[in-house]
């Protein structure tokens, strides 16, 4: 059975899976170890800690969350639907259309933490943990809670009431995404990642940016991502920013005690061009971009700030740098291909080699 996807070992991608969830950074020293070191395990250990967190979670009783619903009653219920209640003619029959909100187990998260059940059952090969899987899947049919592969936590996040459910969703999130490279065993290996190529490229930033925010220390380096830059513009016309690009950082890292300030864009191609031995002429101007424009003398570290292209490769490393009018650029690989271990490793010493 194959075991690569596009040549990168499954257990590579299950380690950047690992450190692009949420759940990585819940992790204790020890659990981190045991990640890292097993990644061929990370898929059981992920059953385990999802079993007992479920468990723990019904053992007590599930978040609840308001539906809308709309439903002919016959009392009033939330608010009238005045338009189908007069359409309808229902209140000759004595009934009335409302609108409402219904208090449910039946939610979205909920859904989305049965179906990680399904997952599991799918792919564990654990007898034990199946069972468990089974039993758990028997608790949420009998609660008539549905399943749902789509969650957005962002909708809970403000709700106190939920941070309790944290673990357990990041767990879940773990476990749907684990399931994707998973469906290309068995596939032929293939020289380039064409129909991934979207997908790798967002795992490989988020698993960067993940590894960062847990292995920097926090009161020594500020961890930014998804930040807008804007274009400094001076008499411009009206309807300039319509027009003007928009520039999105996928990583900053800022030391302040080290005066050390690192963008970093991370890509999904080869870092040379196809017909010659170069770096691509746009994703050095991009890189440019970023660095010196965001000048500002109230800004100092601005004028120092270095700018780094991270690209994942496979059995090639590259790690070059020049200074251009006081920024340094970075052009650097991480070989996914080889020994797990020295992928954290390489990558931590690459973000902080400057500093």
């Amino acid at each position: 059975m194959n075991t690569t996807v596009g040549k990168i070992p499954i257990k590579n991608i299950w380690l950047l899976l690992l450190y692009a969830s949420d759940y990585y950074k819940e992790l204790d020293t020890q659990q981190k170890i045991e990640f890292e070191d097993n990644p061929e395990k990370i898929f059981e250990l992920a059953a385990e800690l999802y079993c007992k967190a479920v468990d723990k979670r019904l053992r007590y009783s599930l978040s609840n969350g308001y539906q809308p619903k709309n439903e002919i009653l016959t009392r009033v219920r939330g608010k009238i639907d005045y338009l189908n209640t007069s359409r309808k003619l229902l209140l000759e029959k004595g009934r009335v259309q409302c609108f409402y909100d219904n208090l449910t187990i039946n939610t979205p998260k909920n859904q989305y933490i049965h179906s990680a059940a399904y997952v599991l059952l799918n792919q564990l090969t654990n007898n034990r943990l199946i069972e468990k899987c089974k039993k758990i899947t028997n608790r949420f049919k009998a609660l008539k809670i549905g399943q749902s592969k789509h969650y957005n936590p962002i909708i809970d996040h403000y709700n106190r009431s939920n941070l309790q459910d944290n673990l357990l969703v990041s767990v879940s999130h773990l476990i749907h995404s684990l399931s994707i490279p998973t469906e290309l065993l068995g596939l032929e290996t293939i020289n380039k990642l064409e129909k991934t190529d979207v997908w790798l490229r967002s795992l490989f930033e988020r698993a960067v940016i993940g590894l960062c925010r847990v292995n920097l220390n926090p009161n020594d380096w500020q961890i930014t991502s998804g930040k807008r830059f804007t274009w400094q513009c001076q008499q411009s016309t009206v309807n300039i920013d319509k027009f003007m690009p928009i520039m999105i950082t996928d990583l900053i890292l800022e030391n302040s005690k080290a005066n050390y300030r690192l963008i970093v864009d991370t890509k999904c191609t080869s870092i040379f061009k196809k017909s010659s031995r170069s770096f691509i002429t746009d994703h050095l101007y991009q890189l440019y971009a970023y660095v010196r424009s965001q000048e500002k003398n109230d800004d100092p570290l601005s004028f120092s700030a270095s700018g780094m292209l991270l690209y994942p490769t496979v059995d090639e490393s590259i790690n070059e740098h020049t200074l251009i009018q006081g920024h340094q650029l970075n052009f650097s690989t991480i070989d996914l291909r080889q020994e797990n271990l020295k992928i954290k490793d390489c990558l931590l010493s690459l973000l902080a080699q400057n500093t």
